[in-house]
Parts: structure tokens; sequence; C-alpha cells
């Protein structure tokens, strides 16, 4: 019955009315001391101070009255010191430099479009050198804090040299752009600044490399998250920073409406990438931990088919064989457990994949670190994947494009450190890549053989999802929907949309435009997920529209349905 509808995407309203703001807002000015923090509470920000949330590169941190960007006899700046050891070190070298917890309540969805601030180092301060011969003070970050979470928005590194090729000693003014567009798609929390941070990795690691520009460019939001390169970078650090304002148009910002799209589902099983952040986990996890291939009866095979894979270089689906009680609410248990084995598929960005089997004992909080396979194809990772083993330490992997390649996993007591209770995982994350996030994945089945509890499972054909498995360690559980025959269409926009609301109508000028769960009683609403650039909406078939308007109780649809988004939403 619903397949005879006629779908129209939406016509869209934008009603909201200009807003006025001064043009520039001062967060810090640092006239007085702005850095102080209380003593019973050691994070500062809305506990009146600035702090290191993290790291043991974390010197110190203080006002001082004396140094002011504008030589402002009256004021002063906040005064930072940090220390980075060889990266030979045991210690991982980094600090999250912030201002508290919820410290600040600012509107940046309809007031800014800029961040700044002014920075500038001690000339003895450690530098780092670039493979292109340049030097400066290291690849630093910039991020606001998002429900206690770290958002980095932005990459720069300031030059340690003048044109003249003497120390540089002035100030430097930093702009950060809020794309209004992608900035909010990223970090929906970020329509309301409530913290600032600034951070720096060194010695080995951290997401902040040489592919940053001396010249302060953002490597983010556009891409992955740059790579390591501080790891020439030794000694003491020390800067200051002056002036924290946001900076927006008199009269607020207007923002271009969402744009909208309507399409039929797929049966499968969906997993949108990532949710909370960059790294966040969308995927099933058995219930039970009965999943090892050890004690099993060989060959033990683990399979999972894909009906697409997202083009976005270095995203990742994978299995994952987690040794230890069955858990809820980890979701990040391949990292941070000690033991785990698995099959990552990562997208090259040009339509192929490279694919590893991988493991680690007694590691926690690392990836697992003992690659006893990998290979690259230029075929779509799509398709069949199936990891067999054929005794307890050798298996093959066959995939699209490759057939049965050979591993050992060499670990002298794998049966003790991969045996049961093993949970098994399957899903996908962003891998650090923000253009990954929000992009889904159709799963169209998994099975198990040989182990103590065998699967087979065929989310084309399912009706619900089999208690087998749980959503429970996904960072967000709605990111993973099975997709039935009740669930007929997809409605999705781009954001950010806020004041907007779905509504769906059986024709464009005369009907009302009503609520979609209107339609059953207000007993069935649309599943909303909001991922990366798109908010989707999963329309049961109860929430379609009927002939004569009235909820459905048996009622012939409608022939048509229109949906639309509307600011303000629909009142019904």
């Amino acid at each position: 019955m619903c397949s005879a509808f006629a779908l129209v995407a939406a016509v869209l309203l934008n009603t909201g009315p200009a807003r006025a703001q001064t043009t520039n807002l001062i967060i810090y000015n640092f006239n007085t001391n702005q850095v102080s923090q209380n003593s019973s509470f050691p994070f500062g920000g809305a506990y009146q101070g600035w702090g290191n949330w993290f790291g043991s590169a974390f010197q110190s941190v203080a006002w001082d009255p004396t140094t002011d960007s504008s030589n402002n006899p009256n004021s002063g700046s906040i005064k930072v010191s940090a220390y980075f050891d060889p990266p030979n070190s045991s210690t991982y070298y980094q600090y999250v430099l912030f201002d508290g917890f919820f410290s600040e309540n600012l509107d940046m969805f309809d007031y800014f479009t800029n961040i700044s601030f002014d920075i500038k180092f001690d000339p003895t301060s450690c530098t780092r050198t670039n493979a292109d011969g340049t030097v400066d003070f290291g690849a630093m970050r910039f991020g606001c804090f998002d429900n206690y979470n770290q958002d980095w928005i932005y990459y720069f590194a300031i030059p340690a040299t003048n044109g003249l090729g003497q120390p540089n000693t002035n100030w430097t003014h930093v702009s950060i752009p809020i794309d209004q567009k992608n900035t909010f798609a990223f970090w929906p929390n970020l329509v309301t600044l409530s913290g600032l941070l600034l951070g720096e990795d060194a010695s080995g690691g951290g997401n902040l490399g040489n592919a940053i520009s001396v010249g302060g460019i953002p490597l983010s939001p556009a891409g992955a998250e740059p790579t390591s390169g501080n790891t020439n970078q030794i000694g003491t650090q020390l800067y200051w920073v002056d002036n924290i304002q946001v900076i927006g148009p008199v009269g607020g910002v207007v923002h271009p409406p969402p744009t909208m799209s309507v399409a039929k589902t797929t049966r499968a099983l969906r997993a949108f990438m990532g949710s909370a952040s960059i790294y966040a986990r969308s995927q099933l996890t058995t219930v039970s931990a009965n999943e090892s291939w050890i004690g099993g009866s060989f060959p033990v095979t683990y399979s999972f088919k894909l009906l697409d894979f997202p083009n976005v270089n270095q995203i990742q689906t994978h299995l994952e064989i987690i040794p230890g009680p069955a858990y809820t609410g980890n979701t990040g248990a391949d990292y941070g457990n000690t033991n785990c084995l698995w099959l990552q598929i990562l997208s090259d960005g040009n339509g192929g994949y490279t694919a590893d089997v991988s493991w680690k004992t007694n590691n926690p909080n690392n990836n697992p670190n003992h690659t006893e396979l990998s290979i690259a194809s230029t075929n779509s990772p799509a398709g069949t994947w199936t990891l067999t083993f054929n005794s307890a330490t050798s298996g093959t992997l066959s995939g699209p494009g490759t057939n049965n390649v050979a591993f050992t996993i060499n670990d002298p007591n794998v049966a003790n450190d991969f045996g049961n209770p093993a949970t098994l995982v399957v899903g996908n994350q962003p891998n650090g890549v923000t253009g990954g996030e929000g992009l889904p994945t159709d799963y169209a089945s998994i099975t198990v053989s040989g182990t103590s509890q065998a699967i087979a499972d065929n989310f084309t054909t399912a009706s619900s999802l089999d208690p087998l498995w749980t959503t429970a360690n996904c960072d967000d559980p709605t990111t993973v929907q099975l997709i039935t025959s009740n669930e007929p269409y997809w409605v999705y926009w781009t954001v950010p949309d806020r004041g907007y609301g779905l509504g769906v109508a059986t024709n464009v000028t005369t009907a009302p435009l009503m609520l979609p769960q209107y339609y059953n009683g207000y007993f069935d609403d649309p599943i909303l997920i909001s991922n990366g650039k798109l908010r989707w909406a999963l329309i049961p078939s109860d929430c379609l529209p009927t002939a004569d308007g009235q909820p459905q109780n048996g009622q012939p649809l409608a022939p048509n349905a229109f949906f639309r988004l509307s600011d303000p939403a629909p009142a019904n």
C-alpha cells in the first residue's frame, strides 16, 4: 500500500527573525586576574579560573599583569608554561588548558561567526623543525568544551622566526572561523559555546602534525585530523594569550534554510558512522560471551556482508573479538580492554580498501599492535567478508577481490588470552575523520559458525533485531537501526536546522501540515538520527497520511504524501 505513494520533498519556510547583537564580545581581556582557580575545584571556569584538564606536559598557568598585547599598562594576559620530554620517554606528553566546565553560555548559532585571540611565545621556548626547513613553536589546537568532550575546531602553528630569520617576539592574532554550515554539522553542540580549550601534543603522538601551515590554516572540519608531528619538540615552552573574543555581524547571523530529500529504505541493518565524536562507535555486540574461536569446532568462521560502504579515506568497519565478560556501555572496549583481535577494513577514498587482521594482549588503552595480515585492493569494500580460523593460531581472510589469504596468530598463550568468555562486535566508526561522520553503512547479514553460540542473522528479512545483540555499546544507540518493511521511507535534511520541524500533508496548497505521528495517534514517532551534516528521520508506515486526514485506524492512505520542514514546527 505504501509503495503507491507519490513522495515529494519539502518546501522550506524560514520565518526566524533577525536578532540584534553587538559586533564583538570580549570573553577575556585579562584586565584583572581572570586566571586564579577556586581551591575547592581545580578546573577553573565557572569555578573561577583556568587550569589543566589533563596531560603531563602542563607546568603552570597564571595571570601576568605586566604583559599585554596592546601594551596597556592597566591590563595583562594569561601566561602558560609547559614541558615536553624526549620521544623515548615512557610518559606521553600533552596538555589541555581550559577555562572550566560550562564557563560560557554564548549563542554561537545566532550571533557569532569567529572566535579570536592573541598569542605570543617567549623566544627561548622549545621549537620543532618541519620537513620543509621552517621552524615553529609546535602544532597547537584550539577547541571548545562540549558536554565533557573536547571538540577541536582549529589547528595552527606560530612561526619561531620572523621574515628576516630573527626570533619571533611579536604577538600573533588568530581568528577562527565558525562555519555556519560545517562547524555545527560536525559539532552540533557548539551552537552554544560553554568552554574554551587550548592543547598541544608532543613526543610521539597526538592529532597534530607537520601538515599544519605556519600561517594557521585550519585542517578541520574539512577532513581528517592531522597526524603526529611534534616528536622533535623537546624542552620548556612559555607563551601568553590575550583578548579572547567572539565576533559576529550586527543584527545576528542569517542562516540559509535546510535542504531536504526523501528516499525509499533498503531492508538491512543501517549503522550511521559516528555520533558523539570522530571516534564514536556504531556497532552491534553479542549479549553472551561465547564467541571465541578457541575451543570451537574448526573451521570457525565469522562473516558479515556489506551492501555499501562510504568512499571516504580511512573510515572503518570492523569485526572484533574481545575477551572478557560481556560488557555494557563500554563503547571503546577494543581500545580500552587488555586483549582484542580485530578485522579492520579501511576505505581508501578511491573506491578501494585496506584490511588488516591484528591483535593485542596485556595492552590496555591501545589499538591491536600485532598485525598478522594486511592487504589492499582496488575493489570496493562492499561485499562479503569472512574470517576463518582453521586452528587456534591459523586462519584465512576472504573479502571482495581477495580469497583465503592466510594469517597466523603468533601468541603462545592464545588459548588463555582469547578463550571464552569473549564477545563479538561488528560495526563502524569515522576513525578520526570528520568527513566520515554521519555517513550510513548497510549490513545485509552476520553469520558465525563453529563457536559455542552460532549466529545466522539475515537483516534483509528480519522483522526485529535478534535479542542476541545489544546496541548499548554504541556511543549513540539510535545510530544503529534495523530497517524492516514497516519503515518504508527516509526523510533527511541538512543542518543546522534549529527551529525547524518535520510535517506531512496530502498536498502542498490546502491540506494542513501535520506532525507525522498524528496519523498513528502519537503512538509511534519517526526515529531521528543526528549525525554529521545530515539529520535523518526514519518514517514508519503508520506515520503516512490518510485520504480523509484523520488518524489511520484502518483508513485508506492518501495517494500522495508531501513532507515539509517548517520554522516554526507544526504545532499539532
